[in-house]
């Protein structure tokens, strides 16, 4: 009887264990699914919100140098279609990072204000309306930006807060794993006890 009781106990130990080493093992799984996604998150923030913002920003810059240059006079030419070179290479750039739709329809509609920019540089009157929707045109796209910057920052917060929760539960887990080895430790110690006590009736 004592020797199945004992066997009987062991095993409910043994399967108590085994379901706290699964909620730790499942806990640290969920953890390092949130960190990667965290990870995902920024390196999305860095490569496709801030550089993309950048290269927005300096093709303005350069469209504004045309526009002064255009009315300096002298020997202007040179300086615009180094600034357009320059242009094509930052919307190349552009264009090889993650677009939402929103932003490529946008990023479409300016390719053509600035293609008509390009072609209209001679009628200045025209040329002034093309060039102020083209302004227009980057300013939207960096709103965009913006707006997405902040989605993608309320998800990352999300995933920090997951994974706070999940550090949270394992440290809880551990703790009632170290209670558990405690009570196994005490409670063998109690049966030698009882088992000297046996031997010294005997």
């Amino acid at each position: 009887m004592t020797r199945a009781f004992i066997i009987k106990n062991k095993a409910r130990m043994v399967l108590a264990l085994a379901v706290l080493t699964a909620m730790l093992l499942l806990a640290n799984w969920n953890g390092r699914d949130n960190v990667k996604e965290l990870d995902k998150t920024l390196t999305s923030i860095m490569k496709d919100r801030l550089l993309p913002a950048t290269f927005v920003h300096e093709i303005s810059s350069r469209l504004y140098e045309n526009k002064l240059a255009a009315v300096s006079g002298a020997d202007v030419q040179v300086k615009i279609n180094g600034n357009y070179a320059a242009i094509e290479a930052l919307a190349k750039k552009y264009e090889a990072t993650q677009l939402t739709r929103e932003e490529s329809a946008k990023w479409k509609t300016f390719r053509v204000q600035l293609r008509d920019l390009q072609q209209q540089e001679a009628g200045l009157n025209n040329a002034e309306y093309v060039f102020n929707q083209a302004l227009k045109s980057l300013d939207q796209l960096i709103a965009i930006q913006v707006g997405e910057s902040n989605r993608l920052l309320q998800s990352g917060q999300r995933n920090v807060s997951s994974s706070i929760l999940t550090a949270n539960f394992g440290v809880v887990v551990c703790i009632l794993l170290g209670l558990f080895i405690m009570v196994l430790l005490s409670a063998r110690e109690q049966m030698i006890l009882r088992q000297d006590e046996r031997h010294l009736l005997n």
